[in-house]
């Protein structure tokens, strides 16, 4: 990767942050002058790369954002790795003007990062809190079966078995923002669990990007009474939940948590050998081996990155996350099958 490439890529990360901190503004105040500072830094830095390299350049940031929606990076004046981003990359939701999962992803890039480390601080939080592993464990899993409470429902969040759980966790829940209301209502996809949009020019919408056949939406007539947990949580924690809520049951080995980032595992398999995985659900596989060979750093151990079956087989993510993998980082990609295979027989998984 050369000097250009790296730059542009840490230009690409800030505006992503610019285009997250936006969208936190409430819907009255988003077009109101100044722009987030991010974001102004972002169109001095695009404008300068235009008029070095003589080509077209946004006249403002309403140009730069109409910019953020096409996808792909067709026409910008960035020189990007090969790879480093699927074609069909963009920046902003052309419909719902939401951030994509692209735009989380990148924003969460480098030292300046703020989703993904704003969800491993809170859950860090949370830990201490927590006092105990378990405790802990139980935690996260009441975070990722419920991203989205439409509806609050005191029998069942404070009955003896939830109550100690909830006390620990709703601090972390807040009101829906108000342009997830239409008509009244809000919605929740079934497949991701997270926010939807039940009416768009492309038909229905969810933060998960489930595929259309699951993409069953559910409402609550009183959108005043949902809450949900910050966008970060929503997307780091709870998406990829489900898969690693289902690795774990058909592991045979012991489980264990480490109270490390979103959430390390060790698994002890038949041999007695200790191994260490993560679970992911990423949009951008370079990105995402970037991120996990952070963490591999942080654990001193080799890491086992499991990410869904239909992740794993979309053509050229794989070899994208292995290429994007820094030199000596000690990760391998894995799809949950292959991964709980692996673990259930015996067989050694080797790393990179």
């Amino acid at each position: 990767m050369t000097e250009d490439e790296r730059s542009n890529i840490d230009l690409l990360a800030t505006l992503a942050r610019g285009v997250i901190e936006l969208s936190s503004l409430a819907r009255s105040s988003a077009f109101r002058l100044p722009y987030p500072p991010s974001l102004q830094l972002a169109l001095d830095r695009v404008v300068l790369a235009g008029l070095t390299r003589g080509r077209p350049v946004p006249a403002g940031v309403p140009e730069l954002l109409a910019w953020c929606r096409e996808p792909g990076l067709v026409g910008w004046p960035l020189t990007m790795p090969s790879g480093y981003l699927t074609g069909d990359a963009g920046l902003i939701h052309p419909v719902t003007d939401e951030p994509t999962r692209t735009c989380a992803e990148l924003a969460s890039l480098g030292p300046y990062g703020v989703l993904e480390q704003e969800a491993e601080a809170l859950l860090g939080t949370l830990a201490d809190a927590c006092g105990s592993t378990e405790r802990f464990a139980t935690c996260r899993d009441f975070l990722m079966c419920r991203p989205v409470i439409l509806q609050f429902d005191p029998l069942e969040l404070l009955r003896p078995a939830t109550a100690q759980t909830w006390r620990l966790v709703k601090e972390l829940y807040a009101p829906v923002p108000d342009r997830f209301q239409v008509d009244e209502l809000v919605y929740r996809c079934k497949g991701c669990l997270l926010l939807a949009r039940s009416q768009t020019a492309d038909g229905s919408w969810c933060e998960g990007d489930c595929s259309p056949e699951a993409r069953a939406l559910e409402s609550s007539h009183r959108p005043r009474q949902v809450m949900a947990l910050p966008f970060a949580l929503r997307l780091f924690l709870a998406l990829p939940g489900r898969t690693e809520q289902a690795v774990r049951s058909r592991l045979t080995g012991r489980v264990s948590l480490y109270p490390l980032g979103l959430g390390v595992h060790r698994v002890t398999d038949r041999d007695g050998m200790p191994r260490a995985f993560q679970v992911h659900d990423r949009e951008q596989p370079a990105p995402a081996a970037l991120r996990a060979a952070e963490v591999a750093a942080r654990l001193d151990a080799p890491l086992a990155v499991v990410v869904p079956d239909v992740r794993a087989t979309r053509p050229g993510y794989r070899q994208e996350f292995e290429h994007a993998l820094p030199p000596g980082a000690r990760v391998r990609l894995l799809s949950a099958s292959e991964f709980t295979a692996a673990e259930s027989t015996g067989r050694r998984v080797t790393h990179a």
